[in-house]
This record gives C-alpha cells, structure tokens and sequence, in this order.
C-alpha cells in the first residue's frame, strides 16, 4: 500500500469516526424524543458519501447514499421520522460501519490511538498554541543573544579605558567611565527583564506541552451505543445508552485506562441491570431499558457514572453469596449496604449464576477496581439510578501533574490531591465528641473519626502550645475523615512522579513531588481512609512537649537507589534520627571503620553492587569494633531462603519491600536502639 493511500484510509477512518458518533447522538436525541436535526446528519451521510467514493469503497458510499436519500424523504415529508424510520437509519449506520471497518468500529477515542506507529494524533488548537509558545520563546532567545553582543562590546569599551589614562585628560575617562556605567546598568535591567520573560515563556511552554495530551471527553464516552443494544438483543433484552454531554479535556492516557473498565461496566449493566422486557412490563417499566453514561470535570478530578434503570442490587442475595464464599462469617452480623457493596469489587468475587464472556468471566467488578486504583482513583456505588444501580469512578484528570495540598507532618511536607479536600479547618478539644470507637468530629451528614496523619504515618506529632489545630476533612466517595496535621501549605498544580520510581513500596504513597528542589511523598486518599483505626492510640490532638523530644541518635541507609534512600530519610528524620547516606557496602563499611561518627543502627538493602548487603553484614558481625551495631535488612525479595540466611548471618531485622510499612520500620527501630 502506498504512502499516500495509507493517510487517505487513515483520514477516512477518523472522518468516519466522527460522523458516525454525531449521527448515532442524533438518534439518541429522537429515541428521547428530543427531536433529530434532520439537515446535520444528512450533511453527514453526504460527507460520508463523497469521503467512500475518495477512497473506492462502492459499498460504504452504496450505504450512505441510501441513508441519505432516507433523510430527503423525511424532510420533504414524504415519509414521517418514525420508530420505524429511527431503526431504519440506526441499522444503515451499523451497515456503513461494518462495510468500512470491518466489523464493529473502533470508538473514537481508540481511532485517535490507532495512528501508525510512532505516530500520536493532536488536536490541532494545541499544535497551534504550542507553536505560538515556541515562536516567542524562539524571540527571547534571539534578544537574549543581542544583550550578549552589547555586554561583549561593552567589554572591549572598558578594556580599552585602561591605557587611555596616559593619553587623554582625566575628564574625558571620567565622562567615558559614567557613560560605561550607565550602559552597563541599562544592561542588567534588559537582562533582568529578558530573563522573567524566558521564564514565563518556558511555563507557557511546559503547559502548552502537557495540553497536547488532552483529548475531549467526549472521546471517552462516544462508540458504545452499538454495543449496549447489540449486546442487549443477544440475551432477549431491549436497551439504549444515553450519554450525557460532557464538557473540558483530560489526559489522552488515562481517558485510554478508562475505556476497558467503562466498557466492563456497560456489559455489566446490561447483563446484571436491565431486565428481560416482560419482567419490565410487569414491574410496570418501559420494555425498553435505559443505561447511562455521564462524564464531569471538577478541581482536576474526572468522575464518570454508569448507570442502569433495571432491578437494582439485591443486597440479600450478595450477603449469601459472600458468605458462601466465606468473606463474611457464619455468625457475623450483617455488614452495612456500603460494606456488601464494596464486596463486589473484590477478587474473585461475583454474583453471575453462570460464567460466560458477557457476564464476567467470573471476576465481577475486581478489573474495574483494579484499573481505577492504578490510576490512584477510587470506585463505588452511588445509589439507585432510577429505581437501577450507578457506579461512580473518580480518577485525576491528568497522569503527571496534579493540584495537590501540602501539609506538615511529624516534622515532614507532604502531599494530598485537593480533590479529595473537602474543608480545611481550626480544629479544638472541645469541638471533638469521644467513644470506646475513638474520636469523633460532627459535621453535616453524620460525624466523621478524627485521626492525626502523624500516626497514620507513624510518626512523631510536632510540638505545639496551640490549642488549636490545623485540620482537613478528606472526602474519597461517601467516606469521610478528619486528618489533624501540623500545618497547612499552599495549593498548587505540582508534577506527580510515577510511583512505580519509589523503589520501596510504601502502602499510603502513591507518588512523589518535587517542591522548592526537596521531594515530598504524595498520599493517597483512599490508603489513608483504610488505615483509619489501625493507627496507634490516644488523641489526635495531643502535641508532646518540644522538651520531650529524646537525643538524637544515628542511623545509617545504605542503599544504591536514590529514591529509596530519599524516602527513609525522610521518614527516619522525621523521628528525630540523624541519618547518614552510603550508596552500596563498600562505602558503608568505609565509613563505618573510619570512625567519622557514632552510628547507632545499620539499615541496608541486600541487592547492591560492589559489596551486597549480606557481605556488609558479615564485614560487620565480623569486626569486633562493629558487631555491636543493631543491622536491619531491607530488600525487595520475598524469598524464605533469603531472609533466613540474612537472620543466620546476624542481622537483627528483615524487612521485605512488598510489605514495607513505614510505622513497621520505625517501630523495628525503636525495639533495637
């Protein structure tokens, strides 16, 4: 196939895309009885006509032809817009899809995916903003590179005043001299100035940059209507897709993670939600089902809602399944709604009666689950829609960047997405209501537990003769708790690190930031919300005296990774511990021997190169100066065999990374020094 043909296939798939998705909308609007804006989508059915026979494809542009003369029909009276004549185009539309595609087309969203390879498509508005960017900041490099000239021939200038003091009169270098000066400050101020203006055009640049991954909602939501009705007629049923209007842009990469957990979702609704039509007439309902679609932006999260107006959640019927299964005992009481309900995104877990491709494949809601905390959402039901079920997806809207929260705790900044903030507030005892639960914060909507980050975090609270606090109430779904910190920092739109880079796994981390050249540690919302209640103790409102604080003694890491070592640093800083840096054991055990400073503990990871931390540990254990030194493993390999010959070589603790907990760590430590 020639170059040429490929970018006109190319072009015509999208077109087609396009096209498709607006008519299958008009129809939708007709089936609400909305009305259909016959002209739109007979321009398109002609647009689709001509872009078939551009690309010799006689059946597509047979099809709509047909559709278009269907349309003429309707607008010239000659035949009413009907049910009949509704199906009618609905089925031409199926036809020009199958004869182009081969098949059920690709969504939109996945078409702009599926350019060749290398290859990314872009709204062309960013490309153009960009290119505006890059223009003025093309400028300011230009000017930047005229000051440059006017400082070197001002050099030369002042250079050649040092021998004109034996030739001229002294007036003349005086006059010379200021005249000198005064460029020079004339100068400085242009650059100052220049200097601010690259600054804000590399800004520009950077946000123009990050807009070129942003796609249309609408993208995600468009190219499912086939497959809800479709897949509604094969189990005997009747069903719609009506899609919500979306509004705004997200992140092209987690629009692509969402359209296999939506889809699953859709499949579920139909299979589990929509009743066959005569259960539906007999429950007094339209034979017809409904499923829904809704997308929405807000505070740089994207929430999307599937839901369905069928027989709902049989909450009895989950009860029995999971008890069954053995996820709630014989003899336990009956969890809450919200607790039956967060069992159907458990592994494993699902209420089809039979295994087939449409109803699961026997893993119920745990992919969606899954996709969606990877994503560092969270997932829930949201109610009945309609006399039906909805299930809510709340992700960030963008992958890197993201408008978080800093906050301070024991002693150490950290991140929260605002999102997930919904109040910040002065917090005081006499405002906290206490039980053999914990404590307890009234708000609209029922109390909330309070709970210090510190603890959660196992960490030390600040000192504070304050009788108030600093506090936030952190919202994930219908869930809600009050985190006291010790301080409150600004709001800002901060690049989020990937966290699959923390090379020691941390359960309420999900990524990091850098602010002002330090890393912060980013939490996560929903983490935090399941260790609520498993945190140390005692009131969230009780600061330790700054007297109190014990003398600080010195901890080693030793670790090849910088991201780790960074990590535990912070955390065991934030104890109050000195902590010294090596980067492999040779280092440390230089170190070490060297007698630099008193080392209290050893924390070193076993995979480094030069000297690996099982031969650290030996060097130690075998240096009568050293053998004393308490060592704590910490590596990423689960292995028995591994930890069993750490614990014979001498090593006083084993923390494997896949279940490193920070509180675990801190507390290993205090039972060793």
């Amino acid at each position: 196939m020639s170059d040429l043909r490929a970018e006109l296939l190319a072009a015509f798939e999208a077109e087609l895309a396009d096209h498709l998705g607006a008519i299958r909308a008009g129809l939708a609007e007709a089936d609400a009885g909305r009305g259909l804006d016959l002209r739109d989508v007979s321009r398109r059915a002609h647009s689709l006509k001509g872009a078939a026979r551009a690309v010799e494809q006689p059946r597509t542009e047979s099809l709509a032809h047909e559709m278009e003369a269907l349309l003429l029909a309707v607008e010239a009276g000659e035949r009413d817009l009907d049910e009949g004549a509704v199906e009618e185009l609905r089925r031409l539309a199926d036809a020009i899809e199958d004869s182009a595609g081969g098949g059920e087309a690709a969504a939109p969203a996945e078409a702009a995916a599926a350019a060749p390879a290398g290859q990314v498509r872009i709204q062309g508005a960013h490309v153009e903003r960009l290119a505006h960017t890059l223009h003025d900041l093309v400028s300011q490099v230009q000017e930047g590179a005229s000051i440059a000239e006017g400082l070197e021939a001002l050099q030369s200038e002042l250079a050649s005043l040092s021998g004109l003091a034996e030739r001229v009169r002294a007036h003349d270098l005086a006059r010379r001299l200021a005249r000198s000066l005064g460029d020079v400050e004339r100068l400085r101020r242009e650059q100052a100035r220049q200097l601010g203006n690259l600054d804000r055009a590399a800004a520009e640049l950077e946000r123009d940059a990050e807009h070129i991954l942003l796609l249309p909602l609408s993208t995600l939501l468009e190219g499912y209507e086939r497959m809800v009705r479709d897949l509604a007629s094969s189990q005997g049923k009747s069903a719609i897709l009506v899609v919500e209007e979306a509004a705004g842009e997200a992140d092209r990469r987690v629009l692509h993670a969402l359209r296999e957990p939506i889809l699953h979702l859709l499949r579920n609704a139909v299979s589990h939600g929509i009743e066959p039509p005569s259960v539906r007439i007999r429950a007094g309902k339209p034979d017809q089902g409904r499923v829904t679609l809704a997308a929405r932006l807000e505070r740089g999260q994207l929430t999307i809602v599937v839901g369905d107006d069928g027989a709902g959640l049989d909450h009895r019927r989950i009860e029995a399944r999971a008890r069954a299964e053995g996820l709630i005992g014989r003899d336990d009481p009956r969890p809450s709604p919200e607790a039956i309900e967060a069992l159907l995104f458990e592994q494993g877990f699902s209420t089809a009666a039979s295994v087939d491709e449409v109803s699961g494949r026997g893993i119920g809601l745990s992919v969606v689950a899954e996709a969606v905390r990877r994503l560092h959402g969270n997932v829930a039901f949201v109610g009945d829609a309609g006399g039906g079920a909805a299930i809510r997806l709340t992700v960030p809207a963008a992958v890197t960047r993201q408008t978080l929260l800093l906050v301070e705790a024991g002693g150490e900044t950290f991140g929260l997405p605002a999102g997930a903030v919904a109040q910040v507030l002065r917090l005081g005892a006499d405002q906290i209501e206490r039980s053999e639960g914990g404590e307890w914060l009234p708000l609209e909507g029922g109390a909330a537990p309070v709970q210090s980050l510190a603890a959660l975090l196992g960490l030390a609270p600040g000192a504070s003769d304050d009788p108030t606090h600093p506090a936030l109430v952190l919202r994930v779904g219908p869930r809600r708790i009050v985190l006291v910190v010790d301080a409150l920092h600004e709001v800002g739109s901060i690049v989020v690190g990937d966290p699959t880079a923390i090379a020691a796994p941390v359960p309420l981390v999900y990524g990091t930031a850098l602010v002002d050249d330090a890393v912060v540690l980013v939490l996560s919302p929903d983490a935090l919300m399941t260790r609520t209640g498993r945190a140390p103790g005692g009131s969230a409102l009780v600061r330790p005296d700054a007297a109190e604080r014990k003398a600080r003694q010195t901890i080693l890491v030793v670790d090849d990774s910088i991201t780790t070592r960074t990590l535990e640093k912070s955390i065991l800083e934030a104890q109050g511990y000195a902590v010294r840096i090596s980067v492999d054991g040779l280092a440390a055990l230089e170190w070490l021997r060297g007698g630099i400073e008193p080392v209290d503990l050893v924390v070193a990871d076993v995979e480094m190169p030069r000297m690996d931390g099982f031969a650290l540990l030996t060097a130690i254990r075998n240096d009568p100066a050293l053998k004393a030194i308490p060592v704590v493993m910490m590596t990423s390999r689960n292995s028995p065999d591994d930890i069993e010959r750490g614990l014979e070589l001498g090593a006083d603790a084993y923390v494997t990374k896949q279940a490193f907990d920070q509180g675990e760590l801190i507390s290993v430590i205090r039972q060793l020094i």
